[in-house]
Order: structure tokens, then sequence, then C-alpha cells
């Protein structure tokens, strides 16, 4: 080992990616295969390190795992266009925006919900017909 080599441990405190999860990255093929101390350990360089920063980055911004493995191969191709890139993005965008819509219409339905309960006896819950309500 080297001085620039760095075991899965300083990896996992310098990313704030456990330990199981940077080894899982390692065996479905994002990250590149650890290196091997005399003693089996693995240890990992600076190129891990910044790989391991870019997928962490996509997980937090809720690439999938497939989208996250098109992102790497398009990082590793210096000289390709990022039109792929974008459109990816986009398609990500738009699918957090569904989410959106569908969350701010939970939102509504359960304040709508809320606000037409007046208390009293279980058995005149507005909230608990309106669960049991199939419209």
């Amino acid at each position: 080992m080297t001085q620039s080599d760095l075991r899965i441990g300083d990896l996992a405190r310098r990313t704030g990616v456990g330990v199981a999860t940077i080894r899982y990255y390692g065996d479905v093929g994002l990250l590149p295969e650890a290196g091997r101390s005399e003693g089996g350990q693995r240890y990992y360089d600076t190129s891990h390190l910044e790989r391991l920063i870019f997928i962490k980055r996509c997980r937090e911004l809720g690439f999938s795992q497939d989208d996250v493995r098109t992102l790497l191969t398009h990082a590793d191709q210096s000289e390709a266009s990022c039109e792929d890139v974008a459109r990816l993005a986009e398609k990500h965008l738009e699918a957090v925006r569904d989410k959106l819509a569908t969350l701010q219409a939970l939102e509504n339905s359960l304040d709508d919900m809320i606000h037409a309960c007046h208390g009293g006896r279980i058995e005149d819950c507005r909230i608990v017909k309106a669960l049991a309500n199939n419209h």
C-alpha cells in the first residue's frame, strides 16, 4: 500500500457512504475493483474516492442505479457529447415533477380530511370514513 491508498473505513468516512454500500457498489460494477493488500484487505485510491463521491451525489439526486451506471459510462468518455446526459437528466426531472404532483395531491387530501374532522367518536369520524371511502 502507498500513501495515497485508502482503506474502506477511510473511504467511508471521507464520503459518508457506508462500508457495506461501498462493497455493494464494487460487487455490482459501479466502483472499480479495489486493490488488495498482502493480507487481502481492500484498498482504494483517489480515483475510487472521486467516483464514489459522484455515485453518492447521483443517488442523493434520486437517480436509479441503472441511471448512475449510464452517467458513469458517459463521465468516463471525456470527448463524448453531453446530450445523452442532458436527456437522461430531463427524463429524471420529469419523473421528479410527477412525484411532486402526486405528493401535492396527497397533501391536499390529507389536509381536507384533517380539516373535516370535528372530534367526537370514531363512529362519526370523518377521517375514518374518508379512508374507508373508495373514491
